[in-house]
């Protein structure tokens, strides 16, 4: 019964000192250029110059979203932050949960101004944006 008790504390502490801050959306705040897409099959990379795109993703406060591409705004809606596990890697990954597409993607990076994420698939695609 010893042994139960320490067990079940042991695993309360595992989860109860999971780091909620690393799911907070403010860092997301704010607009983000498209720098550029890689990936695919073929491993190509597109940017604003190659494809004559000009690609704004915003993110506000109330978990909303939207890319305006060249002016015009092309898809919008809810977004959210979660944890999981990721297929390609099999480690524990935050995921950007976009309310208007079907794929969830893996945030690879968000410091400096730089915001990465990506499809969890293979030959998926990579996308890169810096904060305006």
């Amino acid at each position: 019964m010893k042994s139960l008790l320490i067990a079940f504390i042991a695993i309360f502490t595992l989860f109860s000192c999971r780091n909620e801050d690393e799911l907070d959306t403010k860092t997301l705040v704010g607009n983000w250029d498209w720098v550029a897409t890689s990936g695919g099959i073929s491993g190509q990379t597109e940017t604003p110059d190659s494809t004559g795109k000009n690609i704004i993703l915003t993110f506000t406060e109330d978990d909303r979203y939207s890319f305006t591409t060249n002016g015009t705004v092309t898809e919008e809606g809810t977004f959210s932050l979660y944890k999981d596990v990721s297929d390609l890697s099999h480690y524990e990954v935050t995921f950007l949960h976009f309310s208007n597409s079907s794929n969830d993607m893996v945030i690879n990076k968000n410091e400096d101004g730089e915001l990465v994420f990506s499809d969890d698939t293979v030959d998926g695609y990579t996308y890169t944006y810096h904060k305006q």
